[in-house]
């Protein structure tokens, strides 16, 4: 009599461990979905804000003054996600020199979320505010 030696797995054993790897998958896919959606977002956000701080850069470069307000938003902030909005009360002036007069901006994303800059003068770095 021959002692035979089994090398391998079962079918049985094999797809009892797909079972499991499936189990744990859709288990992890949602909360991963949902961190990769919440980096994406967070990374607009930086996006933008570091665009709203670099427009007095742009009047310098540009060597013109200007006005940024609701119809010129989307122009000069190119980072801005085509669902958000941007609610500018009063026209915010940039002068040639890189300098600006200070003002306010409400940016809206496509979620609902809202984030308020005060702008201050002359440098006009963003500053979120309380609404």
């Amino acid at each position: 009599m021959r002692n035979v030696i089994s090398r391998g797995f079962t079918l049985l054993e094999m797809l009892v461990v797909l079972a499991l790897i499936a189990v744990m998958a859709g288990l992890a896919l949602p909360n991963f979905s949902r961190l990769l959606d919440s980096f994406s977002q967070k990374n607009q956000w930086a996006t933008l804000e570091r665009e709203i701080g670099d427009i007095p850069y742009q009047a310098f470069i540009s060597g013109t003054s200007f006005q940024l307000d609701n119809a010129s938003a989307r122009q000069r902030l190119m980072g801005l996600p085509t669902d958000w909005r941007t609610e500018i009360p009063t026209p915010i002036t940039y002068r040639f020199s890189g300098w600006c007069e200070g003002g306010r901006i409400a940016v809206i994303a496509a979620n609902g979320e809202r984030r308020d800059y005060q702008l201050f003068a002359p440098a006009c770095n963003p500053m979120t505010s309380s609404s």
